[in-house]
């Protein structure tokens, strides 16, 4: 099914602002989730509604959100979230990052007391399209084992880093640190799908293709012990530093079981301080060209650089309506039905 771009934004905000938001913190999260849906990532999407929605009748989400910088110093900066929408966290976060980089060259800005962020490529292109160059990460509740653990320690604890091409399509890179982000599995159990044997163990540490087993079990970091030390790395930036929780004193925001504590840290840079933005755009432009025209792997016809697939999935869905799978469309008129709105209407 296939909703109207705006028809979805729309939605959103009115369920978020019957939540207890405030309307520019709704639109805040709302592109948020609509960016991530219309790009494909519908496990950062307007999905998330429902979680937001048992949250607040369990009066565990604080909204509206007041998300602050709670220090302030030269180049660095933290945000607190005020334990309510990340996006909103997330949003002052980045655009106090992006001052301080204009300021100082490079910036550092770190989040706590927040919840699920969303896509991290929401902030890190943001600056990207700024001329900068962006670096992310976001720790998680324990879902993925530790490189030789047989138990959920970690969090799938997403990074991303975008840069500044001089097109409208960033070089943008935004993964978590498991095999696969557990939202997909999340998926695969609401639809009745099984996983690939790789994706999960169950919680006597054996792969399994059964969702359910391996949402009680543990998530495998991609790339084995190179995805584990990534993910610590995450979580000792996102939360020791910052002040927020890590690995097992995170919650998952999914279900009301008690405050997240997620955190989140961004590092930004002003390509101008090193060189002119235009040079910079040029040298890209010329590199990625490069790659692009290389001779292709067998079984390829093209090379898609990080981010271009998400981008022109973006761009079809603003002119042909966002691509979401009927239990999502669902939930959320469920949802609308529940506080007197107009349900959503395929294209």
């Amino acid at each position: 099914m296939r909703i109207a771009y705006q028809d979805l934004f729309d939605a959103v905000v009115k369920i978020l602002t019957a939540c207890g938001e405030n309307k520019k913190n709704a639109e805040i999260a709302a592109q948020n989730m609509c960016r991530s849906d219309a790009r494909g990532i519908a496990t950062h999407g307007a999905y998330l509604l429902t979680p937001i929605w048992k949250r607040v009748k369990a009066g565990q989400l604080a909204l509206p959100t007041k998300a602050v910088l709670e220090m302030d110093s030269g180049a660095v900066a933290i945000v607190d979230g005020g334990d309510g929408l990340g996006a909103v966290a997330g949003d002052l976060a980045i655009r106090t990052a992006m001052e301080k980089a204009k300021q100082h060259g490079v910036s550092a800005v770190l989040i706590r007391n927040t919840n699920n962020i969303g896509s991290l490529a929401c902030y890190t292109e943001t600056a990207a399209m700024a001329g900068m160059i962006a670096l992310m990460g976001c720790n998680a509740a324990p879902a993925m084992a530790p490189w030789g653990g047989a138990e959920a320690f970690l969090g799938t604890n997403p990074i991303a880093v975008a840069s500044y091409t001089g097109n409208d399509c960033v070089f943008s890179a935004d993964m978590a640190t498991s095999v696969v982000a557990r939202g997909k599995i999340r998926k695969a159990a609401r639809n009745g799908e099984r996983i690939p044997d790789n994706w999960a163990t169950d919680e006597e540490g054996n792969f399994t293709t059964d969702p359910n087993a391996a949402l009680n079990g543990a998530l495998l970091p991609m790339g084995g012990p190179k995805g584990s030390a990534l993910a610590l790395a995450v979580d000792i930036m996102s939360g020791i530093l910052s002040g927020a929780s890590y690995a097992p004193d995170l919650k998952s925001f999914h279900e009301p079981e008690g405050k997240t504590g997620v955190g989140a840290s961004m590092v930004v840079i002003d390509i101008s301080r090193f060189q002119p933005v235009d040079n910079f755009a040029r040298k890209m432009d010329g590199y990625m060209s490069g790659i692009k025209g290389m001779k292709k792997a067998k079984g390829f016809d093209a090379i898609y650089m990080p981010g271009e697939i998400e981008y022109n999935n973006e761009q079809q869905s603003l002119t042909e309506g966002i691509s979401m799978d009927d239990n999502a469309v669902k939930a959320i008129n469920e949802i609308l039905t529940s506080i007197d709105s107009t349900p959503l209407q395929g294209k």
